[in-house]
């Protein structure tokens, strides 16, 4: 994980935060925060000390996603046929770990469509609606990531900050958890494909 703090704006998931600079005692201040997506304003001791990675550091080396999509699809098929198999007594079901993998991709599949979701919204190409209920799918995903976290007592959180952290209660704090989990993932999947290498 990035150990910088990324400001997210309160409204929208929007990490393009525009500080606002004015003049206190001589000295220059930050007066106020601006999101550049939504124009949403507020004081900075309103900002939430959320630290997890932003957009490109998370996503930076993730599939496509129309890609991510048809593989999250291909998995959810195989996990109903490994389960129906294993009711019938014909192998194993999914163990707790390919689960978690699946939820976290998943969740960070909506998180990076709703935030291209709220770009589009900016630049007029969609509804804020349709935003909106991109923003409200990825978190809705993200909380369950967490909860299947707290439930498997953490055993599979890699990042630095875990599940139980008071930062990700939020529906911000919730979508910066994928992050930092994705992003962990990630970093044990390259880790894991140098040493096959070898």
């Amino acid at each position: 994980m990035h150990d910088h703090l990324v400001i997210h704006c309160p409204v929208c998931p929007s990490e393009e935060v525009q500080a606002q600079l004015g003049t206190a005692d001589g000295a220059s201040t930050v007066t106020a925060l601006a999101c550049m997506l939504c124009g949403h304003r507020w004081h900075p001791t309103e900002v939430p000390e959320l630290l997890a990675p932003d957009y490109d550091q998370a996503y930076g080396t993730a599939p496509a996603l129309a890609e991510e999509e048809l593989t999250l699809a291909m998995w959810a098929e195989g996990i109903n046929l490994r389960a129906h198999a294993a009711r019938n007594g014909n192998g194993p079901a999914v163990d707790h770990g390919g689960y978690r993998l699946f939820y976290l991709r998943q969740a960070a599949y909506l998180d990076r469509a709703a935030h291209a979701m709220a770009v589009a919204a900016r630049g007029d190409l969609i509804t804020s609606q349709q935003a909106g209920d991109a923003a409200d799918a990825a978190v809705m995903a993200a909380d369950l990531l967490l909860h299947l976290d707290l439930d498997l007592d953490q055993v599979h959180v890699e990042g630095a900050l875990g599940a139980d952290s008071p930062q990700w209660q939020s529906p911000e704090g919730l979508r910066g958890y994928v992050r930092q989990e994705y992003a962990a993932w990630q970093e044990w999947e390259s880790a894991a494909r140098r040493h096959r290498g070898r």
